[in-house]
């Protein structure tokens, strides 16, 4: 009777032998048998160690020095104030035209929020001055374009991309969506009903729950960072006051256009002066923000039946441009780092078995950003969780500082990873404009691998100082009521059910 073996055996064998298969007994004559013992002590089948390579703790590997440098964008400053950025690359014949606009949500007035970002989302799909809103649609669609826009806190971008054999033609209708917009009427009412849709929907995502809760005990649940737009705020936006702020904050002073791609630059330059440089008028906001508040150390609740809790441990983080961010970023990469580069990770993940994941943000702001440290929990160990994440945050402080190696491990993730921040032309650009427009210095991309790689443990510990105050942290937790157990010990609980209604 013929063998047969069994599929996986099989399959197991194929893929553990790297030895030519042998050739088809074409005679007919039978082929000897080899023994499965006598097979593994000849090395055919069955276990091998594993090659030099993977036998080594990745970690004690050197890494030669990478030899990268950030080919910056051209920066000139057109005649009426407006900042290009132009980035020629000839890799694909595409081109990606971007507008980053000095004015965001908060800009938006207190009784109004949510108006900053329903005018940039409507700017490339309401229609412009000489064409309705189907007929740029139907423009766009013919060229293949794509356009889209959004903001942020404190700017907001328009963009379109595009076939570098287009731009000629489609160049003069983004700059007439970003400067003569038509706010149609029915858009601006699809636009109200989707804000409102999303606003109703903010509950279903426990993680936004947990991070609006954190800043909004931060910065202040009607400060500047810490508001958030509503069904009442979002009701209140007219047509009037889109095209008033629109006025008011597209202004070629405020924009810093941005072209990269497949184009020549001569003939690019004097497109953008042609089509651009007659808009003129207007100066950029001017923005006055409020000092960072005074913290006291709480907890906040937000009851809600999900399968994780999800704890949020923070408070202040830095501002922008101070000496201390190179070693900040260093700390908290050291604290929070992904794939065990990070101590929360590697014990309160790993040693302890109490998290899902587990990370730590440090981000900067005009007076004062924020720091947080996060995990994601089976609710029965929230307690315990929330303990271990504090114990940590306290030990990194003196106890039991990162280490030399902790810290060179956080270096070497945080410098490799720097590079995929400049991969492409478009984002190099991008960068460029948004460091620019924040007032970092010229060279801040030529230093910023070097800054970083000379932050040690005395650095480490004294950012770490810094930013940890255990006295001041807002704690939040997201989690069913019946199974957090009591997390008053940590601190007065508020408990919050609706976090848009937090004050």
């Amino acid at each position: 009777m013929k063998r047969v073996l069994p599929l996986m055996p099989a399959l197991l064998i194929g893929c553990a032998t790297d030895r030519q298969p042998a050739a088809p007994n074409l005679q007919g004559a039978e082929v000897p048998r080899t023994s499965s013992v006598q097979a593994v002590e000849e090395g055919g089948i069955g276990y091998f160690p594993l090659p030099p390579a993977l036998s080594t703790d990745p970690t004690k590997l050197k890494i030669p020095k990478l030899d990268f440098k950030v080919v910056k964008p051209e920066r000139l400053v057109l005649s009426n104030g407006m900042t290009l950025y132009l980035a020629v690359d000839h890799t694909a014949p595409l081109v990606q035209v971007r507008a980053l606009v000095a004015a965001g949500s908060v800009d938006d007035p207190a009784d109004k929020v949510g108006l900053s970002e329903m005018m940039f989302h409507l700017l490339p799909s309401s229609g412009t001055r000489s064409m309705t809103a189907d007929g740029l649609d139907e423009l766009l669609e013919f060229y293949a374009a794509d356009a889209g826009g959004g903001s942020s806190e404190e700017y907001s971008t328009v963009e379109i991309n595009l076939r570098s054999q287009d731009v000629a033609k489609l160049f003069p209708v983004f700059i007439e969506m970003i400067r003569q917009p038509r706010f149609q009427k029915d858009r601006f009412e699809i636009a109200v009903a989707r804000t409102l849709e999303a606003i109703r929907r903010r509950p279903d995502s426990p993680d936004g729950l947990a991070l609006r809760a954190l800043r909004k005990a931060i910065f202040g649940p009607q400060e500047l960072f810490g508001r958030e737009s509503t069904e009442e705020t979002i009701r209140k936006i007219s047509l009037a006051d889109l095209r008033a702020f629109h006025q008011r904050a597209v202004v070629p002073k405020g924009i810093s256009l941005m072209v990269s791609g497949d184009f020549q630059r001569d003939a690019m330059l004097a497109l953008v002066k042609e089509q651009a440089e007659n808009w003129v008028g207007g100066e950029r906001i001017v923005r006055r923000y409020p000092p960072p508040n005074k913290l006291n150390r709480r907890v906040i609740y937000v009851p809600k039946d999900i399968a994780q809790s999800k704890i949020r441990i923070g408070g202040h983080g830095f501002v922008r441009r101070e000496p201390d961010e190179y070693a900040i970023r260093v700390m908290s990469t050291a604290l929070g780092g992904s794939l065990g580069a990070g101590r929360l990770f590697r014990e309160v993940r790993g040693a302890k078995g109490l998290a899902y994941s587990a990370y730590s943000v440090a981000a900067p702001g005009p007076t004062g950003g924020y720091f947080f440290a996060a995990a994601d929990t089976k609710p029965p160990s929230t307690s315990e969780a929330t303990d271990a994440i504090l114990n940590i945050l306290r030990d990194i402080t003196a106890p039991q500082p990162l280490t030399a190696e902790e810290i060179s491990v956080a270096t070497d993730q945080f410098l490799n990873s720097f590079v995929f921040r400049f991969d492409g032309p478009d984002k190099i650009a991008f960068e460029k404009a948004v460091f620019d427009y924040f007032s970092y210095p010229d060279d801040y991309f030529d230093t910023f691998r070097d800054k970083i790689a000379q932050v040690g443990p005395p650095e480490v510990l004294a950012a770490a100082k810094r930013l940890v105050h255990l006295d001041e942290m807002q704690i939040v937790v997201v989690g069913p009521a019946d199974k957090v157990g009591d997390l008053s010990r940590f601190g007065p609980v508020v408990t919050i059910k609706d976090v848009q209604a937090f004050r």
